[in-house]
């Protein structure tokens, strides 16, 4: 047998470096919360669209500096890894969209969250699609896009910290927030 050349080696070694460099990361454990950048943002806390163009102008975002009061309707839910907007959530969101049309001066904040599973980025992405779904269908019900805005929040702020399906399934979900 032929020993093996420097050469050889050198090629080995690289080759099981450039593939050490493809192995995905180690997986989080389930549960563990994401956490915000430094300055606090989350993907959306100003009013984005859902088409290519990139939100809404400057002078449109809505004024969050007085926080956003959550809890005056219930909370929709979303299928795993889905984003529509469910049929028995459609009351509901008529509803809304009756109150937006009758106090056009008021503001309207969808957030959207995730369960546990996927990554941050993943999740963060999912949950502002929950809240652009939501927020589209109030704007084809007649509420003004200029009056509802998005924000995602994916995992970070689960309702039931639990790590299983009946938890998972409360997690997904949209809400409803006042912006005073």
């Amino acid at each position: 047998m032929k020993p093996l050349s420097w050469r050889s080696l050198l090629l080995a070694a690289g080759f099981a470096f450039v593939l050490a460099g493809c192995e995905s990361p180690t997986p989080r454990p389930m549960g563990s919360g994401a956490s915000m950048d430094d300055t606090g943002d989350v993907i959306g806390n100003v009013p984005e669209t859902t088409d290519s163009g990139g939100g809404i102008p400057e002078k449109d975002r809505l004024d969050l500096r007085g926080g956003v009061e959550y809890g005056a309707w219930r909370a929709i839910h979303f299928d795993f890894d889905s984003a529509v907007v469910r049929e028995e959530d459609r009351g509901l969101l008529e509803e809304i969209a009756q109150w937006c049309k009758e106090n056009p001066d008021q503001k309207l904040m969808v957030a959207g969250h995730c369960d546990e599973r996927g990554t941050i980025e993943y999740n963060r992405a999912l949950g502002q699609r929950r809240a652009a779904a939501a927020r589209d269908y109030l704007i084809r019900l007649g509420a003004s896009s200029k009056q509802v805005g998005t924000v995602s929040y994916g995992e970070d702020q689960p309702v039931d910290p639990g790590h299983n399906e009946e938890a998972w399934t409360k997690n997904r979900r949209g809400e409803f927030g006042k912006v005073p």
